[in-house]
């Protein structure tokens, strides 16, 4: 690893701990690193055991040491607010008013966390920079690949995440366009109806030889054109293609189709349309007819960037400028709309929002917020590399946002109840609902000594030592046990607990779900809000019943 990397991270670990009272955060400074080193993205199982290790050696520091060295190495970061790289560059060309882009998803399923964090965020942040127009259009051509309720989930998740379209269109509802465009390209001669069989032209466009049908005069491919626009045909009898040069060395050249027979029924239009256009012809008309002046795509689609222009060119068109993007990838994100729903119909997961899928529905069910999610693609920028993140990129985004506004509550999972002896005489103790909140109250917690939960596995490993019940006394974790006094020791663990009466917790994550119980004001949450559960981590209330809550985690 590079010296300068080395550098970076202590660097950024001396500031976590100058800001945060001594103590640097981990999954904070392995944030701040990746989002600005390329090095670090491509290495971050090595970046983050080296993370680790820097904050414990940075940790042991005194805070005046702290910084001492972060005033040496880079006094510039001594300043609470440090402009963070990344972010939108300058659109070559753009003009205030005049940029129009456009996310453009098939409704096979609601939106991933990549999905969002390239086509959605780039083509929506980039129309609203320069006070343009963000188009919503649904790609819904193939009616063998469409899910009715797509339609739906995607609409929803835009919304959530706060990135509303300026206009929507369904490409369905624009067949007749399309078929205008398709009848001048067959009329001057660049495109027509083959019925050659799939493996046959295969075979034609490997050897790079035309086949028969391009000699086709003009009323024979009129002829079959209208016997497939009008469901005379079946599928796999026909398809446009584009008369582009059998002998180019780019094979996606070589007469690609542009519409072909699709007798599925559509959901939204039923049987009544037989012919529809394939992927780079829809697209390209519809760029140029709504008018898409910049279009944010994955690099992968380099060869459909060759069609379209090929398109474009025919009609004279002015061709929208094309920006490709790495992708964003986490761990576990490689799950296809495909591979989720058969999950879901195998039961693995009960439903698009399930915890363990990185669907936008799913992260914000767990308690993310859209603007932890935007924060970290505008970090990312516009990189033309691939760039793999951990979800601590995303949970370090997110605990920014929602530590301050989190309220604090004690809850023990598996519970163990204890009955301690010697205890004092308190009915009931006050706490802050957040410890940098003052402002917020204090919550009541109910105290019978004789029926004080702890959790399990804090039972397990601190069986026959001392241990601090948070805000309460010491206790010495024994077969019986006791209570030793209020005296602070150094490093002494302090553990959550939670006494009676109480509330029934359940906490759903993506490892699994978690059950216990929590501080009886708990009851009085509301849907949608979100907590931290003191050493267990941050979510949100997903439904109260005043008997059991039930709480989706986001991270610790």
């Amino acid at each position: 690893m590079k010296a300068d990397l080395r550098e970076l991270i202590l660097k950024y670990t001396l500031q976590n701990a100058v800001f945060y009272k001594g103590r640097a955060n981990p999954g904070t400074v392995l944030g701040k690193v990746i989002s600005q080193s390329s090095e670090a993205r491509s290495n971050i199982a090595e970046v983050r055991a080296l993370v680790e290790q820097t904050v414990k050696q940075v940790n042991m520091m005194m805070p005046d040491r702290q910084k001492h060295e972060l005033e040496r190495m880079s006094p510039e970061l001594l300043k609470k607010e440090v402009k963070e790289e990344g972010g939108l560059s300058e659109l070559q060309g753009a003009e205030d008013g005049k940029v129009v882009t456009r996310f453009a998803p098939s409704p096979t399923g609601p939106v991933s966390i990549g999905q969002f964090m390239r086509a959605v965020f780039l083509s929506h942040a980039y129309a609203k920079k320069y006070k343009g127009k963000f188009i919503l259009r649904i790609e819904d051509t193939d009616a063998k690949k469409i899910d009715l309720d797509a339609y739906k989930w995607i609409k929803e998740d835009l919304i959530k995440m706060d990135t509303k379209w300026d206009l929507e269109v369904h490409q369905s509802d624009r067949i007749n366009i399309y078929y205008k465009y398709a009848k001048q390209m067959i009329d001057k001669e660049r495109a027509y109806v083959c019925v050659c069989a799939p493996e046959s032209f295969r075979e034609l466009k490997q050897k790079k030889e035309n086949c028969s049908c391009r000699q086709n005069d003009l009323a024979k491919n009129n002829e079959l054109w209208e016997s497939m626009i009008s469901g005379n045909l079946e599928e796999g009898a026909a398809v446009l293609r584009l008369k582009g040069d059998m002998t180019n060395p780019n094979p996606v050249l070589r007469d690609p189709p542009i519409f072909r027979v699709n007798k599925e029924p559509h959901p939204t239009k039923g049987t009544k349309i037989s012919a529809w256009p394939l992927y780079n012809f829809a697209c390209i008309v519809d760029d140029h007819e709504l008018g898409v002046t910049y279009v944010f795509r994955g690099k992968e689609h380099e060869h459909n960037t060759a069609v379209q222009k090929d398109i474009s060119d025919f009609f004279g068109w002015k061709f929208p400028t094309v920006i490709n993007f790495g992708m964003i990838r986490f761990p576990g994100e490689k799950l296809h709309t495909r591979d989720i729903r058969e999950m879901i119909a195998k039961g693995e997961v009960d439903g698009w929002d399930n915890p363990k899928l990185p669907t936008i529905r799913a992260l914000l069910r767990r308690g993310f917020r859209p603007d932890a999610i935007k924060n970290l693609a505008m970090q990312c920028g516009l990189s033309k590399n691939d760039i793999e993140l951990s979800w601590e990129n995303l949970d370090t985004q997110n605990r920014k946002i929602v530590d301050s506004i989190a309220n604090r509550y004690m809850v023990a999972t598996d519970p163990v109840e204890l009955s301690i002896s010697n205890a004092p005489e308190k009915l009931e103790i006050f706490e802050q609902l957040h410890p940098d909140h003052a402002e917020r109250g204090k919550k009541k917690i109910p105290l019978d000594h004789s029926k004080i939960s702890i959790s399990g596995n804090d039972y397990e490993k601190f069986k026959g030592k001392l241990v601090r019940l948070k805000g309460l006394y010491n206790i010495t974790l024994g077969k019986k046990p006791s209570c030793t006094g209020d005296l602070l020791i150094k490093d002494m663990p302090k553990i959550q607990w939670v006494s009676f009466p109480n509330i029934l917790v359940k906490i759903i994550g993506k490892e699994g779900t978690l059950e216990g119980i929590g501080e009886p004001e708990m009851a009085s949450l509301k849907t949608e809000t979100i907590i931290q559960m003191e050493r267990i981590g941050f979510g949100r209330v997903d439904n109260n019943n005043k008997k059991e809550i039930i709480i989706y985690l986001a991270h610790k």
